[in-house]
């Protein structure tokens, strides 16, 4: 008999340069979540009994070693724990998507508003019992008057001096904390709230809340209500938080950049009000970057299951052979290598952002004063999302009928992670973010100027040079690496030259205020934005690929990285051919790069399956197994029972399959 299956990772080198330091770490995790009857994936279950699993899941991870250091590192900021933080939320997310949300909503959005949002005290009194899981959290933000808008919220934590406490009050309908995870089950909750002291804003500030005791029960003053069913995420108990006039402690405001002493003086090291909020919202930033691991781990599993499926899937052939796997037609891998080649460039682009994060705060910087890398995980959070859902909708077309069933997996990623693109930050508005930074590094450069003047001398400077003279280059280097480089560099330098172009003659010649200004130019914005990110991603897996110890494994990984800056290129090639940066024949061999790169020859097309980036047993999808196969949901659970008792698919006789259904 051969031996058990073992759920987990894959274990070339190549898996283990793909996830670097971490594999061990996410393998351990990997077998520990696809051995665990827990996690077996469940379609008949109603609402509550949903919520109620995914509680469970989320109590059993949290009750693991390897999940209790980690929250204890969260809390001690030790070296590298945001990394080891995201790449956990990525595992977690594709063992069940609903549980890596909940556990990231408790631990890194709830515990994150703490440690980084708290003093030494609060990090103390409230993680370390949020660690022993003797209460759940959940972060209060988003209103129903305002989402991205989080200046404009209108819930009001007035201090009354006489008490030592806060009074949080919801003073309108728009002023109701929606979309809240954890709002029916969890106690206490991070409330971002207007700090009102003597009748005057000092604008939003953090505050834990009590909303329920130990036995589940509303706290006085307390409104919560159900918001039920949604596209997906249907273990996330989403509600409508309400408070009339809940009074906490003066102690249980977050107090890291702004404190209220007993004699109700207010005192904040930061004393621009506008810089206080900035710094606020950027130690969120982890949370962030969170979303893109997950969804760059939803775009993983799902490639994984649909490209497991075109190498046992055949149809068509020539005339009197067998027919070929589906891999082997041309229009299956025009639609999955490009995405495959995203999820490689996101890997290593998000582990750049993470590195980057982490030596920040390990080094007791400030994420206010990380502009930049504010920038770059906003960026990422909009590209990788928008993505993760383009490349899901080609896995579940490229599966067939297969690929609409739930028990494959890819439906339920599509409907779990839609929200990704507008939740922790509209992706629009991230967008907006990136390029509002682009703009404050050159007016940094010219500290002595004011905004304006540099706008006047950036746009002046719009008539340079920028772009290669028409035709060159030769034809014969569009799939040279350095040329692409080169070819999404122009592009990002073009656009915001041109933007501050538009921008300064909108507001010194034509006298339009700048929120006129910047709002007719946001379609320009957004392609600035990209072409940003795009330039960055490229870079960093360029980078990964020389730095890649083994020759055929990086031979491999070159190919993809030739796609994906192919691809870059190719999706704008009107725009390239506009600017004289590409001629016709030149965009014509473009396209044939993408129709025919190398990773669609043979022998590269059987090699894919070494970049499946989990095993089977992890996929806990049936595709991932046979191609043939559709097991209703009694069969599906017997069959996983038997596999993992070593009874192997194919030693089921029909006699037994029909016996287990």
């Amino acid at each position: 008999m051969e031996p058990t299956p073992v759920p987990g990772l894959g274990d070339s080198s190549l898996h283990r340069y793909l996830d670097g330091e971490f594999w061990s770490l996410k393998n351990e995790l990997s077998t520990l979540l696809g051995c665990s009857p827990l996690f077996r994936h469940r379609y008949d279950l109603s609402l509550d009994e949903m919520r109620a699993l995914t509680f469970q899941r989320v109590k059993f991870i949290m009750g693991l070693p390897l999940l209790k250091r980690a929250i204890q590192e969260q809390a001690e900021k030790t070296k590298n724990f945001v990394n080891r933080s995201l790449v956990i939320g990525e595992v977690l997310s594709t063992a069940d998507m609903a549980t890596g949300v909940k556990c990231g909503i408790i631990y890194w959005l709830f515990g994150g508003a703490v440690r980084n949002l708290g003093s030494p005290g609060h990090v103390t009194k409230w993680l370390q019992p949020l660690q022993e899981q003797k209460y759940t959290g959940m972060f209060a933000m988003t209103e129903r008057g305002h989402g991205s808008n989080v200046r404009g919220i209108q819930t009001e934590a007035t201090f009354d001096l006489s008490a030592q406490e806060f009074v949080i009050d919801t003073p309108c309908e728009n002023a109701e904390k929606m979309y809240i995870g954890n709002a029916m089950y969890g106690n206490y909750a991070a409330v971002f709230a207007q700090l009102i002291i003597n009748g005057r804003s000092q604008g939003p500030h953090c505050f834990i809340v009590p909303i329920r005791d130990e036995k589940g029960s509303l706290y006085p003053g307390v409104t919560a209500i159900d918001m039920m069913y949604k596209e997906g995420l249907h273990g996330v108990d989403n509600g409508i938080l309400i408070f009339h006039k809940v009074r906490i402690p003066r102690e249980n405001l977050l107090d890291k950049f702004g404190s209220v002493a007993p004699d109700g003086q207010y005192h904040s090291p930061i004393k621009n009000k506008s810089a206080r909020f900035n710094a606020m919202l950027a130690a969120l930033t982890p949370s962030r970057l969170a979303v893109t691991f997950q969804a760059m781990g939803a775009m993983k599993l799902g490639l994984t299951i649909a490209i497991r499926y075109s190498h046992s899937r055949r149809q068509f052939g020539p005339k009197a052979k067998e027919e070929v796997k589906i891999i082997e037609h041309q229009t299956q891998t025009l639609r999955l290598m490009p995405h495959l080649a995203t999820a490689l460039a996101l890997t290593f682009v998000s582990r750049y952002a993470g590195i980057l994060l982490d030596e920040d705060i390990f080094h007791g910087k400030e994420l206010a004063d990380s502009r930049p890398l504010q920038a770059l995980v906003a960026g990422l959070k909009a590209y990788s999302t928008w993505e993760n859902v383009r490349c899901l909708q080609d896995c579940r077309e490229c599966t067939g009928g297969m690929g609409y069933m739930m028990e494959n997996r890819i439906s339920g990623l599509k409907c779990d992670t839609d929200v990704f693109v507008t939740f922790e930050g509209d992706n629009v508005v991230m967008l907006q973010v990136v390029v509002r930074e682009l703009l404050a590094q050159y007016t940094k450069q010219h500290k002595e100027k004011p905004l304006f003047s540099c706008l006047q001398n950036w746009a002046e400077s719009g008539s340079d040079k920028l772009r290669t003279s028409f035709l060159a280059f030769n034809v014969d280097i569009v799939d040279n690496l350095a040329f692409l480089l080169k070819a999404v560099n122009f592009r990002e330098r073009v656009l915001q030259r041109s933007l501050v172009a538009r921008i300064y003659h909108k507001v010194m010649t034509k006298k339009e205020d700048f929120f006129s200004a910047w709002n007719s130019c946001l379609h320009h914005v957004a392609s600035l934005s990209l072409a940003h990110i795009h330039r960055v991603t490229l870079e960093q897996f360029s980078l990964a690929v020389r730095s890649c110890p083994d020759q055929e494994d990086q031979a491999l990984l070159m190919k993809f990285c030739l796609l994906y800056a192919t691809k870059l290129v190719f999706q704008e090639r009107a725009w390239y051919l506009e600017h004289k940066y590409l001629t016709p024949m030149a965009s014509t061999r473009i396209r044939s790069q993408v129709r025919v790169p190398g990773v669609q020859k043979k022998p590269f097309v059987h090699q894919l399956s070494a970049l499946c980036f989990l095993k089977k047993q992890s996929c806990q999808s049936s595709i991932g197994f046979h191609s043939w196969i559709f097991m209703p949901l009694g069969l599906h659970v017997h069959v996983f029972i038997a596999y993992h008792d070593h009874i192997t698919l194919q030693s089921l006789s029909d006699k037994e399959m029909i016996h287990c259904a």
